[in-house]
């Protein structure tokens, strides 16, 4: 009994130090936020900033050390790492299992390491995924692609809503991307289409900026991004006028991340809206490498008489599927099924898989949906004390701007809370991604291997004629059969999907990550048994289930990108990416690292 009650004590006197441990870091945090505001407040002149000019450019002559920091984005040595970095090197040649997961869809064709926040734009601009001709041409079905991909990726997005959508949200999500890029106002001084204003600097290409986080009035943190907003009342926050929604200080510090880094979609409104459009759909003379008559120039200049007319599409609003996802509540994964399958009458899938036909979510980047259920979330730790640490900067103390990984800078990232080395940081680290990411790569190889196999199953029921209507094939038909078996292969695709779309390889929640990687082999591995019984029951011998692994990836290896026809002035077998430094083959070490991937390695560890 008297053992039990030191126990106890014990226990709770290790609580009590946690607690004023962790209180005394966030009055710490407090103090130093007002710090800074007051020290801001009494400096800068905020009269110099206003969202009618969102320009880095602009607001850095205001905080000229953020800007500094900020721009080391651009100005760093491009690296790879064994779980990111930021060296642009093709996913697809590193993972050619995406391919086969993508089948049919734009991220088939192209989708590279991301670079980082100055190049959100840049690489969207630029990217295959943008361009009809060159999809069209690669057999993927693409049409254009709306100014809703636009509000996380353009600094530019709330002017051009106020502006040029007049403040209407579902017109500017339903615009046309290139039509809306040709709005973004000329800088100031700069001659109106010129190569100058085209670049990144507060000019069309501009990515995230200052005022997409700070309200230009007092740089108190704010939502500014309308979808987040939605999302964030569905979820119970109240709206705040000024600051986007009421949140703590210490909210916001992870909120304003949670305008872009989560998953989203397209919503259709199911009502025609009008919108702006350009007047080269009425010039026959113009058209597309398939033949089809064109309806915008995809340019981000007004040119060759091109100009602005108004028409009428179909609606869509940018939407976060957070309905099922409640305020102070972890995020899981069974709530994205659910909200899903609630709205699958209004939007069914981003695309159906080309090999498979099953109805595929594919999954943006998840972070913030993720980090929700971590220990680190519970603690109170918000992204920006990972990601943005206050570092020194002579007698000042500042937030880190570069937006960058916390494993470059441990000791301001980590070590404010953690006792530990900087190298056994490191490790831990790298220990949790490895685990993860072979996990990751089991779940993808037993889904790819479902795949073929419902493929397989697909080309012997439609050489039957019971699954054949006036002799040709009949998808519908053999969907219905295979009605369970395609459920399962959109529910394990969107698990694999939402860890490998998640930036961490699982280190926001290895727990989560973890769970959400083990339903996936389950569901997979489910549908193959399924696929057996099936075959036999329309008496299909000898259908066996495949097993692949790193080796059967690596023939699905598309390359690098290349014109594969004479097109818009580029000839056949003509890289695609100008920039050379993009879409590269991933390093060497990186594919051999992944072929010898293990869970762990009990010797390193102990």
């Amino acid at each position: 009994m008297k053992k039990n009650i030191l126990r106890l004590g014990i226990v709770m006197v290790f609580l009590f130090i946690g607690a004023l441990v962790w209180l005394n870091h966030d009055i710490s945090l407090k103090k130093q936020d007002q710090i800074n505001k007051n020290i801001l407040q009494a400096s800068a002149d905020f009269s110099l900033l206003s969202d009618d000019n969102p320009s880095f450019e602009e607001w850095g002559k205001v905080f000229p050390d953020h800007l500094k920091m900020y721009l080391e984005n651009k100005e760093e040595q491009a690296q790879a790492t064994e779980f990111g970095g930021n060296l642009s090197y093709s996913k697809l040649i590193r993972f050619p299992q995406l391919s086969l997961f993508w089948a049919g869809y734009a991220f088939s064709i192209d989708f590279n390491e991301e670079r980082g926040h100055f190049y959100s734009f840049i690489d969207q601009m630029d990217t295959a995924r943008n361009h009809k001709d060159f999809l069209n041409s690669h057999g993927v079905t693409f049409q254009a692609q709306p100014a809703a991909c636009m509000n996380c990726h353009s600094g530019w997005a709330p002017w051009l809503i106020k502006n040029i959508a007049k403040g209407d949200f579902v017109a500017f999500n339903s615009t046309n991307y290139w039509t809306m890029v040709k709005n973004i106002p000329d800088l100031k001084d700069e001659t109106k289409n010129s190569l100058t204003h085209a670049q990144a600097h507060g000019g069309k290409k501009m990515g995230i900026t200052c005022a997409d986080c700070h309200n230009s009035g007092d740089m108190g943190l704010r939502i500014s991004r309308v979808a987040a907003i939605n999302a964030l009342l569905a979820r119970g926050y109240e709206k705040d006028p000024i600051y986007g929604i009421k949140a703590s200080r210490e909210e916001m510090r992870t909120l304003v991340c949670s305008q872009c880094h989560v998953e989203y979609y397209f919503k259709p409104t199911q009502e025609q809206v009008n919108v702006m459009g350009e007047s080269i759909m009425d010039d026959s003379s113009k058209k597309w490498w398939d033949g089809t008559y064109k309806t915008y120039d995809e340019h981000e200049f007004w040119r060759d008489a091109n100009k602005a007319k108004q028409i009428q599409t179909k609606g869509i609003i940018l939407t976060f599927p957070w309905n099922e996802w409640k305020k102070d509540k972890p995020f899981r994964i069974e709530m994205l099924d659910d909200y899903y399958d609630k709205i699958y009458d209004i939007f069914s899938a981003d695309f159906i898989h080309k090999l498979t036909k099953a109805q595929i979510i594919k999954i943006q980047h998840p972070e913030s949906e993720l980090y929700s259920g971590s220990v680190h979330a519970a603690n109170g730790v918000s992204c920006a004390d990972c990601h943005m640490p206050y570092i020194r900067q002579g007698a000042k103390k500042i937030s880190l701007h570069n937006l960058s990984s916390p494993l470059k800078n441990i000791n301001a990232a980590c070590k404010a809370c953690h006792q530990q080395s900087e190298e056994y940081l490191k490790a831990q680290v790298h220990d949790i991604q490895k685990s993860i990411a072979y996990k990751q790569r089991t779940a993808e190889y037993a889904l790819a291997s479902f795949i073929i196999d419902i493929k397989k199953l697909r080309d012997e029921l439609a050489s039957m004629e019971k699954f054949q209507t006036q002799g040709k094939i009949d998808d519908k038909k053999i969907n219905e059969e295979l009605k369970e078996i395609l459920s399962l292969h959109r529910k394990s695709q969107m698990r694999v999907d939402f860890v490998n779309a998640e930036n961490s390889t699982g280190f926001h929640n290895p727990r989560e990550s973890s769970r959400i990687l083990l339903q996936a082999i389950d569901m997979a591995k489910t549908g193959q048994i399924k696929l057996i019984e099936l075959a036999n029951a329309n008496n299909i011998a000898n259908f066996k289930t495949s097993h692949l692994g790193f080796k059967d990836m690596q023939k699905l290896n598309p390359g690098e990108l290349y014109y594969q026809f004479d097109m818009n002035g580029y000839k056949a077998k003509q890289r695609y990416y100008i920039d050379e430094k993009v879409n590269i083959k991933p390093p060497k070490e990186l594919l051999e690292y992944d072929k010898k991937l293990t869970p762990y390695e009990y010797k390193i560890l102990d």
